[in-house]
């Protein structure tokens, strides 16, 4: 008997929250990977029995039939939520608000509700006045997280942990022309509440985003997805791929801060080699490597004229021209 109740236990974890289904066959094979010895037959009268009991629905308009908790169903956990995990969803629940999209917060909604019943339950205890006391501030221009199309982010996530191909109706930046693709999923990022599909195209072997919010639709393809053979996530993240490389040469700066300016960097290196130089004038020369990047030039414009760049000399020219663009475009005022 323990035995079942522990694999019926597992099942249930295995089991996605609507729109997300999983067939009988992928869970015989999950609870297999697990150590459970168990048949497809016995998994789908298992299924059967659960609905009685959980809020579990069968969609049998698919073959083959999927099983997920139904969207309305409130979450659970054994042991159940503690005082702590609840203030943790709390608290996540206010500061991810504007980063997370929508069909994440609607997937971490019962959780969200869960812990404030809990909270509720202490009244007027310290910790359930804790998020009233604790606020988190975006460090740039906080801006709304965009909208992304019904079943995108479901069917994306679905690719990429099945390993297969997923098609693609796609609208790029500045165009109205929709265009088909059938990608090979590597990885999915989240920036700043914007979804980043890292994936290959086609026939293609050069590694490419794909933003979800300019996704029209998206659809898991039974065929398997090929894996780039020199493709690593972290890897890629760490080269500025996120930051919108302008070049894969990485560049060795040279930039002059005031001492203002210059504060932060002492607390928050730029990178692991950087470099503070207290100048005699009273301004601090930065020597630092760093992904070359539209990140990195918006970061560094936005010091205004507390900043002086040095090197390299194709960065310093470029700023050269944007400060003497600005100087004539204000020039009538």
């Amino acid at each position: 008997m323990p035995d079942t109740i522990l694999r019926h236990w597992t099942m249930l974890h295995y089991v996605p929250r609507h729109p997300r289904r999983i067939d009988a066959a992928s869970l015989t094979q999950l609870l297999r990977r697990d150590g459970f010895s168990v048949h497809r037959r016995s998994v789908e009268r298992d299924l059967v029995k659960l609905s009685l009991l959980f809020p579990l629905h069968c969609d049998e308009q698919h073959k083959p039939n999927g099983w997920c908790w139904s969207a309305g169903a409130a979450a659970f956990d054994l042991p159940a939520l503690d005082v702590h995990s609840a203030l943790a969803f709390r608290l996540a629940e206010e500061h991810l608000s504007t980063l997370l999209p929508e069909p994440s917060r609607l997937h971490l909604r019962p959780h969200f509700d869960r812990a404030r019943s809990v909270l509720k339950q202490l009244d007027h205890s310290a910790l359930a006045q804790w998020p009233a006391k604790v606020r988190v501030i975006a460090s740039g221009q906080e801006l709304q997280v965009p909208e992304i199309s019904p079943g995108v982010l479901e069917q994306t996530e679905s690719a990429l942990l099945a390993e297969r191909q997923l098609a693609v109706v796609y609208r790029r930046r500045g165009e109205t022309e929709l265009r088909s693709y059938d990608v090979h999923p590597q990885g999915l990022v989240w920036r700043d509440g914007v979804g980043y599909l890292l994936c290959m195209i086609k026939h293609y072997e050069d590694v490419v985003q794909l933003v979800l919010h300019r996704m029209v639709r998206a659809e898991v393809l039974e065929a398997p997805s090929r894996k780039s053979k020199d493709f690593d996530l972290d890897r890629a993240i760490a080269a500025g791929a996120l930051g919108f490389l302008v070049s894969t040469t990485p560049l060795q700066l040279e930039v002059v801060f005031d001492q203002d300016a210059a504060v932060r960097l002492r607390e928050a290196p730029l990178s692991a080699d950087q470099e503070l130089v207290d100048r005699s004038d009273g301004s601090v020369l930065l020597r630092a490597s760093a992904a070359d990047t539209v990140q990195l030039r918006t970061w560094l414009r936005g010091f205004g004229g507390r900043i002086e760049v040095l090197q390299p000399p194709a960065l310093r020219q470029e700023f050269v021209d944007q400060a003497q663009a600005m100087t004539q475009r204000y020039a009538s005022c």
